[in-house]
């Protein structure tokens, strides 16, 4: 460290003692050393976590892509069970032009009751233009839109966040000066810790596996009420990728060395952790304190323990 400091001040030299240090504001450069180090780690770890971040982006934004394609064709197909269909309609119109020829015999037959107008067989009630979709029909429509509109709100989320890591990562090649620079990158780091932007982050794969889970609702309840026996095996391994998802998303919560875990086990850990539901002791004066609700933060205490 004594050398990295050297290497500093060798590139950013001191004043002199009898050389008023540059000021601009409360900006000067007596420290210029100290702030340059301070940017530098700042840069490199906040690289990290975007590069990360950004990362996790793409693969939702593909993932979500591939998803909103596969389901489209599903909605296409299913969205017709909750619609008028011709043959509805041809009935309806049908019974809508036999009512008229109704009316206009019994105008005849009053203006000429000399004549003997024979009257059409009786028909069945007009009714109203509207489908009448099976309850079935109903929730599958509603799994799969709702399944379809998660989808899209995931990546929407998705860019919003590579933008954001985008204009964040700007700062360091728009300001030169070391204590500006410093300042800007420590007041930008307190609004996205304030803003929970890392839960944030977490939120868009949720949305993701929400959507999907709603997607197999939906398609286990149309196969069981088309087809019992394509139904019925189908059924089968949804449970099971349901269970192994749900042994990823508690697991990790009460074993954090578990190493599979799902965008939920953090949302898990912090209800867990606000009882509080584990402990751990610390190191300075060896008393035990609740861990940290964030998951990530709690892992590294039971760690150092």
């Amino acid at each position: 460290m004594p050398r990295r400091i050297n290497d500093l001040e060798r590139n950013h030299p001191q004043p002199s003692p009898g050389v008023v240090p540059e000021n601009r504001g409360d900006f000067n450069d007596n420290a210029n050393p100290l702030w340059t180090l301070y940017s530098e780690k700042a840069k490199d770890h906040d690289e990290a976590k975007i590069e990360t971040l950004t990362e996790g982006m793409n693969g939702v934004l593909l993932f979500a892509g591939l998803f909103a394609a596969a389901l489209t064709p599903f909605i296409v197909d299913r969205v017709q069970t909750i619609q008028v269909t011709p043959a509805q309609q041809m009935v309806f119109y049908e019974q809508q032009s036999v009512e008229m020829l109704k009316q206009i015999s019994a105008q005849l037959s009053s203006a000429f009751p000399q004549a003997s107008i024979p009257s059409p067989p009786p028909l069945p009630p007009i009714s109203s233009l509207t489908a009448n979709p099976s309850r079935s029909d109903r929730r599958v429509n509603v799994f799969w839109f709702i399944s379809l509109v998660l989808s899209l709100a995931a990546a929407l989320l998705a860019t919003l966040v590579q933008r954001w890591s985008r204009n964040h990562m700007q700062i360091f090649h728009r300001y030169k000066h070391p204590l500006k620079l410093s300042r800007i990158r420590q007041y930008l780091h307190e609004g996205v810790e304030h803003w929970h932007m890392s839960a944030i982050a977490e939120a868009v794969p949720a949305l993701i596996h929400t959507s999907l889970f709603l997607f197999m609702i939906g398609l286990a309840d149309f196969l069981v009420h088309t087809d019992v026996t394509v139904g019925a095996p189908t059924v089968v391994f949804i449970v099971l990728y349901c269970i192994f998802y749900a042994i990823t998303t508690v697991v990790p919560v009460w074993n954090p060395q578990f190493p599979l875990r799902s965008p939920f086990s953090v949302l898990l850990w912090f209800l867990a952790q606000g009882l509080p539901f584990r402990l751990y002791k610390d190191r300075i004066d060896g008393k035990p304190k609740p861990v940290s609700q964030n998951m990530a933060d709690g892992q590294m205490e039971l760690a150092l323990e």
